[in-house]
């Protein structure tokens, strides 16, 4: 295990949360919260710098790794006394035996959903009878394996576990330093790592079943690079008495190594040597071990040919005088004890080098399924298992029934037998049997056994048994599958909140682990940087160990809010349908690219190129390119007028711009180009009178403001002299432009508001008459009925006949008046659409007008300008 720092300036008074990463200055008289952020400096110096309000920031010098302080970072127990030691040793590992028995009722709970999974062919219960099934219901397995599946592509995509995000205000060199850690931590975890996403994946895998489970993460010397290792729960020892993984006083990691590994970290100087000598015995397995080797199809042998031996790992808070810098007050170590000689291998402190608040770092992190009281969440064995054994005998009661049913079980009379010692009978061969005495019917000497076919009470209880458990951790997928894509956007997501709330709550679980551990591979990389081999990518990337100071820039690429395409694509078609609604709101090309990227659509830009994103081009090129439909832009270096000269010359030559090949791409793209030329030769007309740099968008002093006020007004000279002959000669282009818009709406046939509401009054009609037949129907057939009747029995009166005709006809004239009133407002729908047409054609031969009269009108002269 490698040394472990977080900085800390005990003269400065600061104190740092290794979690938050946040800094605080004590003062008698005030206390101040600084963001590490704007701590650090460039050069690693130290200085304080004071603030308007009295307040000071005080930056720190550069964080001191194992290489730079190797003496904090020593093995401690190569210089205390061994009585000294051992009796460390005996403590933590009577400790360790109380612990243990403490969780063996966790151990057995986690073997339970192992051999409830099946895979080990190994699940409790069942028939006895030879021939008996042994299938188990696939519900366990299933849901872990999908659990493991979903959580792995959120947590640790294709091209790494690792994003960049800005906190605070963003500027192009905290962008490109987050975007350089992106990189180059998502390297290490698909490539450098080459362990990760399998060791993730176990977790994963693992995690349903035992609640909580376990990453490991350190340094390699020898390897020269960060390693990562899954820890199940039952190789974790928590104290009967802890409440919570992070604050236990103690956690205790059983490391099984080979004598090979246990040598080499000797010979690293990592353990102490204590002379020990290779064990033939194997360490004793924990329960769920032992069921896991079983769906591994591993058999133990009893032989030991590796060596294996068991030592622990133990993270825990120690008091002792042979540690100088603590002086014997508690503080948090790494203890080391090999469980074969019961001798202390390694005692190391776990705190940074100069914090006096000694806060512990991790080097295990904790992944929760489900929290309940305690250190140790639940998982499906507590949620399912009953209902697992309830599938599972269900399942087999209804083989079992199916079995029997078709085996040969009978009685036979006694005194009958079948010649011989056996016989096996063939289908279609005839066999003679001997009866007994007297007996003349071969039905007398065998009877079947009449057993009762498969229960379909019990098939229908299996089904609902099976929705019950997958209901327990079911995602949104599986409750909207038979949604339509046209579906609305509310009900597609109400569907998603009823069905992902459990499995919403776990991932954001999962992703504040995640996050815990990309911590503890920064500080690795901050410590190591140096040793570690890079190969290349380091030319690529330009990083360095400072970067890893703060960790603030780069998070885990899952969204603790979403976890499904299924979420994504609904927030993808809410947007789509609110920008449709909205057009004026929203950016559509960046919707368009929101909605590709869920798609993972690859290479958006060589389908949808950003037209703001063009090149500084000549005005040549840019009059090719506004021909063939490629978009240009204008420049504030440019000379505005030359660009605006050349391309009118190309648009009014009817041999080219103006041509009927050329004019319908150029002609609109050149007005709105001469308009942004337009506008930045104003803004430098603007700079010249002012000598302030107008691009810049922020705000300026108000005499500053009077000032361009004042510039404005003197700006009229340079239009009328520079600007009217270019707009004199826009003139033309402009007219071809709105002829060519005019000819593209004519092309569209416009919906005629007085033919729909024509048609909606003719179905109106068509309705009523519909429904006035049905009651004339209804009227005639209750006429006959009510004769038939009276002819019949006698029984109804004249009077009652006129009732019931009277009550038919108060239910026509009620239909009747419905259908006019809907005739009445579907004729003042026709109206109301008439008027307003009649409006529309009178503002549209108002604006023709005005465009006639503006043509007419005659030329400025330069006397009367």
């Amino acid at each position: 295990m490698a040394g472990l720092p977080f900085p800390q300036d005990p003269e400065a008074g600061r104190f740092i949360d290794p979690i938050s990463l946040t800094g605080r200055i004590d003062d008698p008289e005030q206390q101040e919260e600084v963001d590490l952020i704007d701590l650090f400096t460039e050069d690693g110096q130290e200085e304080i710098e004071e603030l308007d309000d009295g307040s000071a920031i005080v930056h720190l010098s550069a964080l001191k790794g194992p290489d730079e302080s190797p003496d904090f970072y020593e093995n401690l127990a190569e210089r205390m006394p061994e009585y000294e030691l051992m009796s460390i040793a005996q403590k933590y590992l009577d400790l360790i035996d109380k612990d243990k028995e403490a969780r063996k009722k966790r151990d057995e709970q986690y073997e339970e959903g192992i051999r409830r999974s099946g895979l080990g062919n190994d699940a409790p219960g069942g028939a006895q009878f030879q021939g008996a099934s042994r299938t188990v219901h696939p519900v366990m397995a299933e849901s872990g394996v999908d659990f493991a599946a979903r959580a792995m592509k959120e947590l640790f995509p294709p091209d790494g576990p690792v994003k960049a995000k800005i906190i605070g205000e963003m500027n192009d060199a905290k962008q490109k330093k987050a975007n350089n850690k992106r990189d180059f931590m998502n390297w290490q975890c698909t490539e450098q790592i080459i362990e990760f996403r399998d060791e993730e994946e176990q977790m994963a895998t693992q995690l349903p079943f035992g609640g909580s489970q376990y990453l490991k993460m350190w340094f390699d010397p020898e390897m020269r690079r960060p390693r990562i290792e899954f820890i199940p729960i039952d190789n974790i020892y928590l104290p009967y008495a802890s409440v919570n993984f992070y604050t236990a006083s103690r956690v205790t990691e059983v490391d099984d190594i080979i004598q090979d590994t246990f040598d080499q970290r000797v010979e690293s100087g990592l353990y102490r040597d204590i002379n020990s000598y290779v064990t033939s015995m194997e360490p004793e397995l924990s329960k769920s071990a032992k069921a896991n080797l079983k769906v591994e199809g591993k058999t133990d042998t009893g032989e030991n040919p590796d060596g294996i031996r068991r030592t622990f790992n133990i993270y825990t808070w120690l008091k002792t005088d042979y540690d100088k810098i603590t002086g014997g007050e508690r503080a948090p170590y790494i203890l080391m004890i090999d469980e074969q000689t019961r001798q202390v291998l390694g005692l190391y402190r776990n705190w940074e080098d100069g914090d006096d608040r000694r806060a512990k770092l991790d080097w295990l992190i904790e992944y929760k399924f489900i929290p309940w009281r305690g250190a140790y969440a639940i998982g499906l064995p507590h949620l399912i298992g009953g209902l697992s054994a309830a599938l599972t005998g269900a399942l087999r009661a209804l083989l079992d029934s199916a079995h029997i049913n078709t085996a040969a079980t009978m009685l036979k009379l006694k005194g009958a037998k079948i010649s011989g010692q056996s016989q096996n009978i063939e289908v279609t061969q005839v066999t003679e049997i001997e009866g007994a005495p007297g007996v003349d019917d071969i039905r007398k000497i065998a009877m079947p056994m009449p057993f009762n076919q498969p229960s379909p009470v019990l098939y229908e209880l299996l089904g609902w048994l099976t929705d019950a458990a997958k209901g327990v951790v079911t995602t949104a997928e599986e409750k909207i599958a038979d949604i339509s894509s046209t579906a609305p956007v509310g009900t597609t997501q109400a569907m998603i909140e009823q069905g992902a709330a459990v499995f919403s709550a776990i991932h954001a679980r999962l992703h504040a682990s995640q996050a815990r551990l990309l911590k503890v591979l920064a500080r690795i990389n901050r410590w190591h940087f140096d040793d570690m081999i890079l190969e290349d990518i380091i030319d690529e990337i330009p990083v360095n160990k400072d970067d890893f100071a703060r960790m603030s820039d780069v998070v885990p690429v899952s969204d603790p809010n979403i976890f499904s395409d299924t979420q994504r694509f609904a927030q993808a078609q809410a947007l789509a349908q609110r920008a449709q609604t909205n057009p004026q709101l929203y950016d559509q090309l960046a919707v368009e690219k929101r909605i590709l990227q869920t798609m993972k659509i690859p290479n958006i830009q060589d389908v949808l190129p950003d037209p703001s994103k063009v090149e500084d081009m000549n005005p040549a090129l840019e009059n090719v390119s506004m021909t063939l439909g490629k978009p240009v832009g204008a420049f504030p270096s440019q000379d505005h007028m030359a660009h605006i000269q050349t391309h009118l010359d190309f648009g009014t030559d009817p041999m080219l711009g103006a041509s009927m090949l050329m004019a319908p791409k150029f002609q609109p793209a050149v007005v709105d180009h001469i308009r942004e030329h337009i506008s930045f030769w104003y803004l430098e007309q603007m700079h010249k009178g002012t000598k302030m740099d107008v691009l810049k968008a922020e705000r300026i002093p108000i005499a500053d403001q009077a000032t361009m006020a004042r510039i404005s007004m003197n700006i009229k000279n340079a239009v009328s002299s520079q600007l009217a002959p270019v707009m004199k000669d826009l003139q033309p282009i402009y007219q071809d432009v709105l002829k060519l818009l005019a000819q593209q709406q004519q092309q569209q046939i416009p919906v005629d508001p007085n033919a729909q509401a024509l048609v909606q009054a003719q179905m109106a009609e068509t309705q009523r008459k519909a429904q006035q037949d049905q009651a004339n129907n209804a009227l005639k057939a209750q006429d006959m009925q009510l004769i038939s009747q009276e002819k019949a029995q006698g029984e109804m009166t004249q009077q009652q006949i006129e009732a019931a005709r009277l009550q038919t006809q108060v239910a026509i004239n009620d239909a009747n008046n419905i259908a006019q009133e809907r005739m009445k407002g579907m004729q003042l729908a026709m109206d109301t659409a008439k008027i307003d047409a009649e409006q529309q054609r009178t503002v549209e031969e108002e604006t023709q007008m005005l465009h006639t009269m503006e043509e007419s009108k005659p030329e400025p002269t330069k006397e009367s300008t």
